[in-house]
Parts: C-alpha cells; structure tokens; sequence
C-alpha cells in the first residue's frame, strides 16, 4: 500500500513525523473513512502482522492508542475498535467475536442475534442438531460465555429457547 494516509502513517511510526496533520480526521468525510480503513487493515496486516485468530483475540482501543491511531479512532469511530474493524473488514466481524466486547453490549436483543448467528451461521447445525447440542460449553468454545452469564444466567437452554422459539 503505497497511498498517502499510509506515508503519512508510516513516517508517524518511524518518528519522522510527531502526528497526522491537523484536520486530518476531522471532517468525517467518506475519504477520512477509507483513508481509516487503508490505515486500520495496513496497522492489522503489515505491521501487526496478524491472522483472523490474533484480531479476534488482541484487538481493542488500546492497540489503536499504542499504534498512535487514539485521534482517528476518537473522531471517527467514538472510540470503538470494533466500528474501525468493521470499517476496514465490513462484515466480516461479529462484535461479540472479539474478547474484548464493549461494556454494556449484551442485550437480550444483541443476544438472540449472536445465539442464532452461532448455531445457523458459524456452526450450520440444522434445527435438529441445535437441540441435540444445547451446552453452556458450545457458547463457552465460540466465546459468548459473558452473554450467557449476563442474559441469561448461565443457562443455555434459555439461551435457544429465546433464538429458536419454533423449537420449543
């Protein structure tokens, strides 16, 4: 990647330049945020050089702060990693995929979402195969243990019940 927010980028990171120029983020243009995405991907990709598993598991507003990214991720994306992941990767990502979920995430809405997604998305388990494999270890593995504790008090039955209300 050759463009200009990535020079701007690479010599903010080498210390030739202290900062990106003032204004750059700023006026929340449609190039601010594909001049973001180019920055975020080329941050995950070439410097951090990390594969799906290392995002998932690493990512949060603190890497953006230490990558000297805080000012784009402030004025672009209210501090959300997860809006800069998205923005770089649409759709590529669930927010509940990553460890660090944002505080308050978990609704019971934002959890009926991620149970379905989880057994008719991720896992493609037809309606037979979800009943056949309701545990509290199958949200565990797929990282929505906090979900369970939170919505639904550990309980996965509930879980699917609320998901899948056709089965029950």
């Amino acid at each position: 990647m050759s463009s200009e927010a990535i020079r701007i980028y690479e010599e903010i990171l080498t210390g030739k330049r202290g900062r990106f120029p003032r204004g750059f983020w700023s006026d929340g243009t449609h190039l601010n945020y594909a001049a973001a995405a180019e920055i975020t991907k080329y941050l995950v990709e070439d410097v951090l050089k990390w594969n799906d598993d290392e995002l998932r598991d690493q990512m949060c507003c603190e890497v953006f702060f230490r990558a000297k990214l805080k000012g784009m991720l402030w004025t672009l994306y209210n501090d959300s990693f997860y809006a800069a992941v998205n923005n770089a990767y649409p759709d590529k990502y669930k927010e509940w995929e990553f460890t660090h979920t944002p505080r308050n995430f978990w609704t019971e809405e934002t959890a009926i979402e991620a149970t379905y997604w989880l057994f008719k998305v991720k896992l493609g388990m037809s309606d037979e195969e979800i009943i056949e494999n309701i545990s509290r270890k199958i949200f565990v593995e797929n990282r929505l243990d906090t979900m369970m504790h939170v919505i639904y008090g550990n309980n996965a039955t509930q879980a699917v019940k609320s998901a899948f209300r056709h089965l029950f």
